[in-house]
């Protein structure tokens, strides 16, 4: 979907858009909003998210290669990183209210996705599974990712390899609850594509859906923010875990929805 200048403007989508963003979102476990931050913003965040990375992955290639050249790394709590747009981005919200309600939450720090250049592709697989899996229908969306590109998506650079409707797909066996890989045999009859796109662009989709990350056949990392929200009441096993509360100096940078938003993390 790409959105109007002016909707690029005001930072909202029209109400034409944002119901198609929604039924789109539903009925095929995920959308794109295609160059929705500007470009200056863009670069900042992919400048500084390289320099991250490589202090991150310094003398660790023997674990890029056990993760088959796909790696990431928490955040840092500052600027450009802590922007607005990016931590409490009012399209991706304006659409998140409606799917999983007012009362969404989600956690800082946020990650980040790269294939580094040389990258395999993953095995396909879930990133959540079902909230019931013993139910034999699948339930409303608990947990969507909002995947923000900062680097243009090509077939050539590891775009996202994704099965739209596969949210709906219920786990097949105690393998796939336990693991969330997709036994191959799953893929037979059901098509995939590549999420290809301009940097800038953002993608909501259903961690339920089966996708997997692609061969980088470039010389240049590909990367994407991963920033993750929860539906009221779901308390996942990652915001359980004795990591610190955000810091005084970070939590006065926030704004008041911003602050409502992260809320676990600051308790």
């Amino acid at each position: 979907m790409a959105p109007t200048v002016e909707e690029r403007d005001t930072g909202l989508l029209n109400d034409q858009h944002l119901t198609q963003a929604i039924q789109c979102l539903h009925d095929n476990g995920y959308v794109i909003l295609e160059a929705v931050l500007p470009a200056p913003l863009v670069n900042s965040l992919n400048h500084d998210t390289h320099r991250v990375l490589d202090a991150t992955h310094q003398g660790s290639k023997e674990e890029l290669v056990r993760a088959r050249g796909h790696g990431g790394t928490p955040s840092p709590m500052r600027m450009p990183f802590l922007d607005p747009r990016i931590i409490e981005n009012p399209m991706i919200f304006q659409v998140l209210e409606r799917v999983l309600g007012k009362y969404f939450f989600g956690s800082l720090p946020y990650g980040c996705n790269t294939a580094f250049p040389g990258s395999q592709a993953q095995n396909v697989h879930r990133d959540c599974g079902h909230l019931f899996p013993d139910l034999q229908i699948a339930t409303p969306p608990v947990l969507i990712v909002a995947n923000i590109a900062l680097d243009d998506f090509t077939a050539d650079n590891g775009a996202t390899e994704i099965w739209p409707g596969s949210h709906h797909a219920l786990q097949d066996e105690e393998a796939e609850i336990d693991t969330l890989k997709v036994r191959p045999e799953r893929l037979a009859d059901r098509p995939s594509l590549r999420t290809e796109m301009p940097a800038g662009s953002i993608v909501l989709r259903d961690m339920r859906t089966w996708h997997r990350g692609m061969p980088n056949l470039t010389d240049s990392p590909r990367t994407m923010l991963s920033l993750v929200y929860y539906r009221k009441y779901y308390l996942p096993d990652g915001l359980s875990l004795p990591l610190p509360p955000l810091s005084d100096e970070v939590w006065e940078q926030l704004s008041t929805q911003a602050k409502w938003t992260y809320r676990l993390r600051r308790s």
